[in-house]
């Protein structure tokens, strides 16, 4: 009786040749759909490293805006204070022109008014610039928030990449592969002459 290669019929044959084939075709395959899957997940990665640099950037150009409301609020309380000022002065003169007494009765509640209108503008004033100040400082935070989750999401990526092996996976069907083969071939194949 004949052992090896000479007991298979030729069907048996053509089933270990396909096989074999199938199992190189399946490494291959693999080793395609692992690079596939290694490149996609360095392409997120690369993707979130630029929204992380976006975000980084956007954080610079949020603090630059806090600042510039912070100059803007300060140039209108200065405008504001000095209209006061002068608004101040022209009472006085206006005063002062028809001979009514400084500082006494009426004339003193007046001012003093007028003092504490100014001082409550630019209170309100001082208090509606750190509002909005911290209002886009905060929005800087959370955009820096946002930036560093995306670097660590990136880099999360990353190793996920560098872990996918086209070799292992290409291991593991050719032993899958080597197995069926092996399991399918008739008891006469392994009998000793």
């Amino acid at each position: 009786m004949a052992t090896g290669w000479e007991s298979l019929g030729f069907g048996d044959k053509f089933g270990l040749i396909t096989g074999i084939g199938g199992t190189l075709t399946g490494m291959i395959a693999n080793r395609a759909a692992a690079n596939t899957e290694k490149y996609k997940l360095k392409s997120q990665a690369l993707n979130f490293e630029h929204q992380r640099d976006m975000a980084k950037l956007n954080k610079r150009m949020l603090e630059s805006q806090a600042q510039h409301i912070g100059r803007a609020y300060n140039k209108q309380i200065a405008i504001r204070t000095l209209r006061s000022g002068q608004e101040i002065s022209r009472t006085k003169a206006s005063f002062a022109a028809r001979g009514i007494q400084m500082g006494v009765g009426s004339t003193a509640n007046v001012f003093a008014s007028a003092e504490l209108i100014k001082e409550i503008d630019r209170l309100t004033m001082n208090t509606n610039k750190v509002r909005a100040m911290n209002n886009q400082r905060l929005r800087a935070v959370n955009m820096g928030i946002r930036g560093d989750m995306l670097g660590v999401s990136a880099n999360n990526l990353f190793s996920t990449a560098s872990a996918v092996s086209p070799f292992m996976n290409m291991t593991s069907t050719l032993l899958t592969g080597a197995t069926n083969i092996v399991s399918n071939l008739p008891d006469s194949f392994f009998e000793k002459s």
